[in-house]
């Protein structure tokens, strides 16, 4: 089996960011540190446009804080691709913080050339961090669709391969609404206007994030733990998240419904579960698993180092995709 492990490395976009050192730094450290051990590499979807916001407001020491780790990881082998969230465009540092507008949430919201120099200027603020080719994507919010609207932003800045769909995965949210529910039975494919129709000619590859089926007794177990503040699920993180809508948490309390493979908080305990999962589906296929280091816990960190330790797996990157790695090998291996 073939594992990916790709983090969002980013702050919260709620009432409160958080801090560098408890959303970023911390729990990359501490996870490295298990990812070390079984000789682990990730690929980081690095929010860029926060990177290009410090070095805007002049807040050189945090820039540097957060690129020196960025360096550090890439020097190690890690692989360091674009994510983007694009209403840093609109936000601004006061004497309190940030005072985040997520009024233009998606790329989409911008007008086409704009979208175009946000691709370019985030990529060109994240190369100077990366040790390796910069050409991987991964939407913020998941607001991928319709890709026709920013599919030419990112050809044009050599982005080929993207890494947001997981099977199943809806929402009706009006700001940030997608559609993944129906997607091709392979561990990648390459697509041109849709990245859940498959086209063989398609300039663009799509490599899915794994999705799993969870009850509503799950997302109970998940709140009544947070209510009582376990230490072990407590997140390294120190912000808040964006607020969703009423009937995105009330569909979760009370039907089934799909989710990505993570190792954010308790979702990292349904890792062995998606693993068998894939082995049925396909045994010589890949597990694409996400997270986030804010939303990390030590239970989480703890639940990927016993899953590392059962079962032998070839970790993986977006970069050996460019290094034909895996684009040699059948789609259907």
């Amino acid at each position: 089996m073939r594992l990916i492990i790709g983090l969002d490395y980013e702050l919260f976009f709620g009432r409160s960011t958080g801090s560098i050192e408890h959303c970023l730094i911390e729990p990359m450290t501490a996870l490295m540190k298990v990812l070390d051990k079984y000789g682990v590499r990730v690929t980081l979807f690095v929010d860029s446009g926060y990177l290009v916001k410090l070095q805007e407001t002049g807040q050189q020491k945090e820039l540097s804080i957060i690129q020196s780790q960025l360096n550090l990881l890439a020097k190690r082998g890690h692989d360091l691709q674009l994510h983007i969230h694009p209403h840093w465009e609109d936000s601004h540092f006061t004497d309190n913080g940030w005072d985040l507008d997520t009024t233009r949430y998606r790329l989409h919201n911008f007008p086409a050339d704009q979208k175009n120099e946000i691709v370019s200027r985030y990529k060109a603020a994240l190369t100077h961090c990366a040790e390796n080719e910069v050409f991987a994507y991964r939407a913020g919010g998941w607001c991928l669709q319709p890709f026709t609207e920013i599919a030419d932003a990112l050809q044009s800045n050599g982005i080929w391969l993207d890494s947001t769909v997981f099977k199943n995965g809806i929402s009706t949210n009006p700001n940030r609404s997608f559609n993944f529910s129906d997607l091709p039975e392979k561990p990648f494919w390459r697509f041109s206007d849709d990245p859940t129709v498959e086209d063989s000619a398609g300039d663009f590859v799509e490599l899915p994030i794994g999705s799993i089926r969870v009850g509503p007794s799950f997302f109970w177990h998940l709140a009544i733990r947070r209510k009582l503040m376990s230490s072990s699920l407590t997140n390294y993180g120190d912000g808040q998240a964006l607020a969703n809508t009423g009937s995105y948490y009330l569909t979760r309390l009370t039907t089934r419904s799909y989710a990505p493979v993570a190792i954010d908080g308790l979702k990292a305990g349904l890792l062995e579960k998606a693993y068998r999962q894939q082995l049925s589906n396909n045994q010589n296929g890949i597990l694409n698993v996400m997270g986030h280091p804010k939303s990390l816990t030590p239970y989480s960190i703890d639940q990927l180092d016993k899953f590392l330790s059962r079962h032998e797996v070839e970790s993986v990157t977006c970069q050996d995709f460019a290094d034909q790695k895996l684009a040699g090998k059948t789609d259907n291996e």
